[in-house]
């Protein structure tokens, strides 16, 4: 993990006045490593903006939620991070002691219904969102679904019908990065899953103990045997124990892969392989849904530009790291918008015009059937990786694997027992 200091000096946002702020500090943000350039642009703008410095301390991408609970365990704390918003995130780093309560500031009114799914934690809201808000779906390469005459499938059975003609083309119909650990999950869980958490159903069913995540009728043993069938079915890249999410993303845009499941976060890597030719880039790549039947797409707030005030002990920076939520939300909030080519999550700025990959995300969000993501309200989720990696790669039958992570999920409900 490393330290970098961004230069007041680049401005890369139009800005407007900051009013009466703190000048002359340095705050401290843990950012995920991947962020894209408009969250890097946005720490830029407020430095110009207001005097004060960021100092950014990268959190690996590939396991960036694990990554950044094993630096908070050491009893480190930054002034600001960036982090998931999620119930169970949030209560593995024991917001309620260790977050500055952020109920009170003016975004939590922007933000509207999003406040009540995202960043807040039994009443109390500890994030602002700012967005894009993820969605989990399938990044495709439009030439190779052309050049062997199938469609794009939506669903783990057209995955399946597809594979001979992508195979017969030289070409992965399916890319796993299962090195990097996140995107087994994405197939096997956020994908396959969506399906089945209408208004949070699953992840409720299992909080409150009535679902079991290893039943071996159920959506989490049945995702586990699609994705291993695509295995066996010779459907997934041969590398995929050890290749990257970085790998996926590069296979998909070269054309050597079909497809890869990845969260839209990953918009910004396709643009950067395109050299920033954005037309270009979206003539030949596109997002969208797939899931276990219905071809319908999950949702969630993650962790770029989500921005949580951690308590310190030192009160002029907690003051500081207020505001620069504050700024972030208001003066500086419709630019990144306009810079991140993303859907406002807040009502105080409008959507830009919208092309490509970003009106892809536009869909996909606006879908009529679109769910929340499955991991939202499971105890002990964050080992659901590692079980999908499992069969993945072969280690694990659907059922070993569900039976290892429901041995986390049930220590996990009932540590959070009273």
């Amino acid at each position: 993990m490393t330290t970098k200091f961004i230069s007041t000096s680049a401005l890369v946002l139009a800005l407007a006045g900051s009013g009466a702020m703190a000048e002359g500090i340095t705050l401290t943000v843990w950012h995920n490593s991947g962020d894209p350039a408009a969250v890097l642009d946005l720490y830029k703008a407020y430095e110009a903006a207001t005097g004060n410095t960021i100092a950014l301390i990268d959190i690996p991408a590939d396991q960036f939620p694990t990554a950044t609970q094993i630096k908070w365990a050491t009893g480190e704390r930054p002034d600001l991070m960036e982090y998931m918003p999620t119930v169970q995130d949030m209560r593995q780093l024991n917001a309620h002691e260790n977050m500055q309560d952020l109920s009170d500031m003016g975004f939590v009114a922007a933000e509207g219904a999003l406040a009540e799914i995202a960043g807040t934690l039994d009443g109390k809201t500890y994030a602002a969102v700012l967005g894009p808000i993820t969605t989990f779906a399938a990044f495709y390469n439009k030439e190779v679904y052309a050049a062997a005459g199938v469609p794009v499938p939506t669903n783990f059975a057209q995955l399946a019908e597809t594979c001979e003609a992508i195979k017969a083309l030289g070409k992965v119909p399916v890319h796993v990065g299962a090195g990097s650990e996140f995107p087994a999950n994405m197939i096997a869980g956020f994908a396959y899953m969506a399906d089945f958490n209408a208004e949070l159903a699953f992840g409720r069913g299992v909080a409150d103990g009535t679902i079991m995540v290893n039943d071996p009728n159920g959506p989490i043993v049945a995702g586990l045997t699609a994705v291993d069938n695509l295995r066996t079915a010779g459907c997934l890249n041969p590398d995929a124990a050890t290749a990257t999410f970085q790998d996926a993303v590069k296979a998909v845009y070269n054309g050597d892969a079909a497809m890869t499941v990845l969260p839209s976060d990953f918009i910004g890597q396709f643009y950067d392989l395109g050299g920033g030719d954005r037309a270009a880039v979206d003539a030949k790549i596109g997002l969208g849904a797939v899931s276990a039947e219905k071809g319908i797409p999950s949702f969630s707030a993650g962790p770029y530009a989500t921005f949580f005030a951690p308590k310190t002990g030192d009160a002029e920076k907690e003051a500081a790291a207020r505001e620069f939520i504050e700024w972030v939300t208001t003066t500086g909030y419709q630019d990144y918008v306009n810079n991140a080519h993303s859907i406002p999550t807040m009502s105080n700025a409008t959507a830009p015009d919208l092309s490509g990959l970003s009106a892809d995300l536009a869909n996909l969000l606006n879908h009529p059937d679109a769910v929340p993501a499955f991991n939202q309200m499971i105890p002990g989720f964050g080992s659901f990786g590692k079980s999908a990696v499992s069969v993945v790669i072969g280690q694990a039958t659907p059922q070993e694997a569900a039976d290892n992570w429901n041995v986390f999920v049930q220590q996990a409900i009932q540590a959070q027992k009273p």
